[in-house]
């Protein structure tokens, strides 16, 4: 699906950054589209998670304005990739119309700078981008919410034998995010060892 989704990317993208969590991915089947000028391949010994790889991608591009954000099980509808790029902004979110919407969005640096990175406590998925919301809303950054579909072949994961495991860890996620929002904390959270051997879907 990852190569499958390069293959519709048809607007010039300045740095691909590719985060494999163990999948094995291909280097030689990832910089063959025209479109993108320079890419890199990062690859992990251990699954990050969701919230984690998307900071490690923010981290691995400094220098950007905003990060565009795409999870690898999805498609781009022609022209649709330059539109989301025109709607970016450095000073909020920009969310497409994928279901669920945070499977494509850019988030711009001033985001970044004000509330900080993506929770990664949160392991590996699901609450990361609510929490988000919640950090973003009460700083006043706008989430812009578009009409700019991009089609998503969504719970791929799940499909490839993750159900039993995310059963546990969604539960564990849902009471570490509700447990946030009634103690108002509004931080980027932290890393932790015990939760991410808990968390674990190694």
């Amino acid at each position: 699906m990852l190569y499958a989704m390069l293959d519709t990317i048809d607007y010039p993208v300045d740095q691909l950054i590719v985060i494999d969590n163990g999948a094995g991915v291909d280097r030689d089947r990832i910089g063959n589209n025209g479109c993108i000028d320079c890419w890199h391949l990062i690859t992990m010994p251990a699954n990050l998670g969701v919230a984690g790889s998307w900071n490690l991608g923010i981290k691995s591009a400094p220098f950007a304005p905003w990060w565009l954000i795409a999870n690898f099980d999805l498609s781009w509808n022609h022209g649709n990739l330059e539109r989301l790029a025109e709607a970016s902004s450095p000073d909020r979110v920009t969310l497409s119309a994928a279901l669920p919407p945070w499977s494509a969005f850019t988030i711009g640096e001033q985001v970044i700078d004000q509330v900080g990175l993506f929770d990664e406590a949160l392991h590996p998925a699901y609450f990361e981008d609510r929490d988000m919301e919640d950090r973003c809303r009460n700083a006043g950054i706008e989430i812009r919410a578009t009409d700019i579909t991009v089609t998503h072949h969504n719970s791929s994961t799940l499909a490839a034998g993750y159900q039993e495991a995310n059963a546990r860890t969604y539960g564990l996620n849902l009471s570490y995010y509700q447990a946030k929002r009634e103690d108002g904390d509004l931080s980027a959270g932290a890393w932790s060892l015990e939760r991410r051997r808990a968390q674990s879907w190694d």
